[in-house]
């Protein structure tokens, strides 16, 4: 077992060094980068910039230096916790990181628990009530489940949110919490809107 995990963590880590080469050079490929994109939307609003404000951007973030410099500049910034600065959410990276893996666990930790709750009771009674009633009707909608694309339940699913609760679907926040700190009212906001994305990941028809 250890030799097998082993295994996993060294072809791990080449793979992960060459999604980021892939992805840092495609990120490279379009003309120009993104602060100069930003300066531009910049000026097309009327506003001025200031070319020494720019080139002291352009020095500080390494924009002047050549491709694999700033490869390994950005490299060796993770290592130290600096995943750089979003421009366009103007917060460094790392904060949005956090803030969206937050999210993610959250997703995962009830989505399993949805799972669990709802699968295991159902696939016990299936096992030890076979060719019942109930097994049919649990078999019945395992088989509607399946067969449902994702896409389709997620906009059935959507379309119920919005109609009957009228809820918001386009993210797991209200407009008015999206940008909010944290308290108790964006908590049950969060709570009012996960509900969907846990039905869609959790998957519950394909463990009955």
């Amino acid at each position: 077992m250890g030799t097998f995990i082993l295994k996993r963590v060294l072809l791990l880590i080449p793979t992960l060094i060459f999604i980021s080469i892939v992805s840092f050079i495609i990120i490279q490929l379009p003309p120009g980068d993104y602060l100069t994109t930003y300066i531009q939307a910049l000026e097309a609003t009327g506003a001025t910039v200031d070319q020494s404000t720019v080139d002291a951007l352009v020095k500080r973030y390494g924009l002047d230096q050549p491709l694999y410099v700033q490869y390994f500049s950005w490299v060796f910034g993770m290592f130290k916790g600096d995943f750089g600065y979003s421009f366009e959410w103007d917060k460094p990276v790392s904060e949005l990181i956090w803030n969206r893996l937050f999210l993610t666990l959250a997703i995962s930790i009830t989505t399993l628990l949805f799972t669990w709750i709802v699968s295991f009771p159902f696939g016990v009674y299936s096992a030890t009530h076979r060719y019942s009633i109930g097994d049919y009707i649990i078999t019945f909608f395992g088989f509607i489940g399946l067969a449902i694309p994702n896409f389709m339940l997620a906009l059935i699913l959507m379309w119920i949110a919005y109609s009957a609760f009228d809820l918001s679907v386009g993210g797991l926040f209200s407009p008015a919490y999206a940008e909010a700190s944290w308290s108790l009212a964006k908590l049950i906001d969060f709570l009012k809107h996960i509900w969907i994305p846990v039905v869609l990941s959790g998957q519950v028809e394909q463990l009955l």
